[in-house]
């Protein structure tokens, strides 16, 4: 680990972010609406790009960013992270708009449902509908799929969303990029890893993975399917390319094995990638080589 990474692990310590997640969830909430309080979805005013509001279902926010009036040959769609229940902030739109930049990709960032008001079923409608109408508009090959955390989740569930609702003329997207996607655990296997890794983890705690996500996510005792909490347990049939980037000091590495035994159970094409001692969603940040190295590997893939 570079002199820099480990900075900024004894910033995050000094902080204290893992202490929001060893909350209860009422606690939890009340915390988190306050700082939500900053994630206003507002259309950029800055001349970089061409910004637009896509309404989605009549009421929903998706961030459009484009390069020119026209709209590029290949485009993604972006998934910010925060656990379902944190919103998005200007950070996550500056580094959306890099990610399109650096790519010559137009970039979509919804602003989907969070779990603190919506069940997940929302959430995913939302983004199932953001994607039908990026279809308007973009070849299915030509789209991309990037997401951080519980945003890597979502761009991983979209896609067994689609084999779910074997719907006519929603292929599959031509890439996925899940960055430290989560899974709620649902095995003794599972939660014991991360009882293991626990530790080691300075950002997130295995309490709000066991005990208190999945009650958040999924209200009124609703009919969920299981990989929308369960991510693993998806159906990864006729999945795109997948890549999936972890950290061993992180308690979603627990999830690791059981993501390479669902694309090898349905045959799909993946490459699993593995920074040893190195944090939750390293490649967010930059400012250190591990996480410059990571971003410059995931552009390079877009790129392509």
């Amino acid at each position: 680990m570079s002199i820099r990474s480990k900075l900024l692990v004894g910033a995050f310590k000094l902080v204290g972010i893992k202490k929001m997640f060893t909350k209860e969830e009422e606690e939890l909430i009340k915390e988190v609406r306050k700082s939500n309080e900053k994630c206003i979805f507002k259309v950029p005013t800055d001349t970089d790009c061409v910004y637009s509001d896509v309404v989605i279902q009549d009421v929903h926010h998706c961030l459009r960013m484009q390069r020119g009036e026209v709209p590029a040959k290949k485009a993604i769609l972006f998934f910010f992270g925060g656990g379902f229940i944190r919103g998005c902030g200007d950070g996550v739109v500056k580094s959306a708009k890099k990610y399109g930049e650096r790519s010559g990709r137009d970039v979509w960032l919804p602003y989907y449902p969070l779990c603190i008001d919506h069940c997940i079923t929302e959430t995913y409608d939302m983004i199932y509908h953001t994607y039908k109408e990026m279809l308007k508009v973009y070849e299915p090959q030509n789209i991309a799929l990037v997401g951080f955390s519980s945003g890597g989740a979502i761009a991983l569930g979209l896609c067994s969303h689609i084999n779910a609702r074997k719907e006519e003329n929603v292929s599959m997207p031509g890439l996925i990029i899940a960055v430290s996607p989560g899974s709620i655990p649902y095995s003794e296997e599972e939660k014991q890893k991360m009882e293991e890794l626990n530790p080691l983890d300075v950002m997130l705690d295995k309490h709000f993975m066991v005990d208190v996500i999945k009650g958040i996510m999924v209200k009124d005792n609703k009919e969920v399917p299981d990989y929308m909490v369960h991510t693993v347990l998806g159906d990864y049939s006729n999945f795109p390319m997948t890549h999936i980037y972890y950290a061993t000091h992180e308690i979603l590495y627990a999830e690791a094995e059981h993501f390479e035994k669902a694309f090898k159970k349905y045959n799909s094409k993946y490459e699993m990638h593995i920074k040893e001692g190195m944090f939750h969603c390293y490649p967010s940040f930059t400012f250190y080589p591990e996480g410059r190295e990571a971003e410059d590997q995931i552009i390079g893939y877009l790129s392509e």
